[in-house]
């Protein structure tokens, strides 16, 4: 698996050590969201976007918490504790451009991906987030980069740049309507943290598979069962098992039109 997946879904993290300066990114300006947004959606974006698989459904932390053999140790902080960091268009600024409160590198937070959350979708996730109670995690542990790690930021030769956008990305207000752009719009905001930026996977050293070409083996109600279940195409958990415990905690959010919609768009390529 990527080494990349190993450290995805750490938004908000915040390193021990001196806060490292940002890389700057020639980014559209960051969009305000279109409205106060909707927290039980915003749980369901969220959990489609790997956000609650990291931070908790409750916003605790802790479900991702990973030593690298680099000796970084990655940890997804207590969301209900990092918002006060962070005003709304802040929160717009961390998603879409990887900028933080205190300026340290978001590593491990799959910016990439989320650049493309239309506004609406974004101030959804944020109503969800301000909703949360707050509650207490005492055993959790920070993030720590080791001396390595911070000699390849600052001198440029980090290998990873999920926290990266693309300069001058303009996400939509809404997502889109039309089935393959809506299934498009999935795709960019779901799959791509795993299966690569164009869905066909990160090169033959990792054996993460392109999605476009395992798609082909799904008629429309197996991909459905997939993505609802885990059950693959051959009526059996995936061979790693990854997606099918992914499908369950993040897809199975996903309506039937949503889901038709990214297999159409999948069988488009």
């Amino acid at each position: 698996m990527r080494k990349a997946i190993l450290i995805g879904c750490i938004a908000f993290a915040a390193c021990s050590q001196t806060p490292q300066t940002p890389v700057a990114a020639a980014v559209a300006p960051p969009a305000t969201p279109v409205s106060k947004g909707d927290p039980v959606e915003g749980l369901r974006v969220a959990k489609r976007v790997g956000c609650t698989g990291c931070h908790m459904d409750d916003g605790r932390g802790g479900g991702f918490d990973v030593k690298t053999p680099a000796g970084d140790r990655l940890v997804a902080p207590n969301l209900t504790e990092r918002r006060v960091s962070y005003d709304d268009v802040g929160l717009v600024g961390l998603l879409r451009e990887g900028k933080t409160h205190d300026g340290h590198l978001p590593i491990g937070m799959p910016v990439h991906m989320f650049q493309y959350l239309s506004d609406h979708e974004v101030a959804d996730i944020t109503a969800w987030m301000r909703a949360l109670t707050a509650v207490e995690n005492p055993g959790l542990a920070a993030s720590t980069l080791s001396p390595g790690t911070l000699r390849q930021l600052a001198d440029g030769s980090y290998e990873f740049d999920d926290h990266v956008p693309d300069p001058g990305n303009r996400p939509p207000a809404v997502r889109p309507a039309e089935p393959l752009a809506l299934g498009r719009h999935l795709a960019l905001t779901s799959c791509g943290e795993c299966h690569g930026r164009d869905l066909n996977g990160w090169g033959p050293e990792d054996p993460t598979p392109s999605l476009v070409l395992v798609n082909k083996a799904y008629t429309p109600e197996q991909f459905a069962r997939l993505m609802k279940t885990g059950i693959a195409a051959n009526g059996k958990e995936t061979a790693s098992g990854f997606m099918s415990g992914t499908a369950r905690d993040r897809f199975a959010v996903l309506t039937d039109d949503e889901i038709a919609a990214l297999k159409s768009y999948l069988d488009s390529r």
